[in-house]
């Protein structure tokens, strides 16, 4: 079942795909429908200039920026309707899954 919204991005072409490889902001565009390359102030497009795939560059560029290197630990699974427990709410707060 899709709902209008969807409805309206296949009926205007968003979700088909013309050959079997698709590029990440096509992909990004697709599943989330978000545009990654326009730009937030003047709704211009963005074009990507480079792309780090060394590790040394890259964790340099974010400790400049202050982001974490390592994944946080995700909470365990647990079923929705239980009650958390003291312990886990504030885990699960800080991840936004409370």
């Amino acid at each position: 079942m899709l709902s209008v919204k969807h409805w309206n991005r296949i009926l205007g072409g968003v979700l088909y795909a013309v050959t079997s490889r698709l590029d990440w902001a096509s992909l990004l565009r697709r599943t989330f429908d978000v545009d990654v390359l326009a730009c937030p102030k003047c709704q211009g497009r963005l074009r990507v200039l480079a792309v780090s795939t060394e590790r040394a560059p890259v964790e340099r560029i974010l400790n400049h920026l202050g982001v974490l290197l390592e994944a946080p630990a995700l909470a365990r699974a647990r079923d929705p309707t239980e009650e958390v427990e003291e312990s886990e709410a504030p885990a699960q707060l800080e991840l936004g899954l409370a």
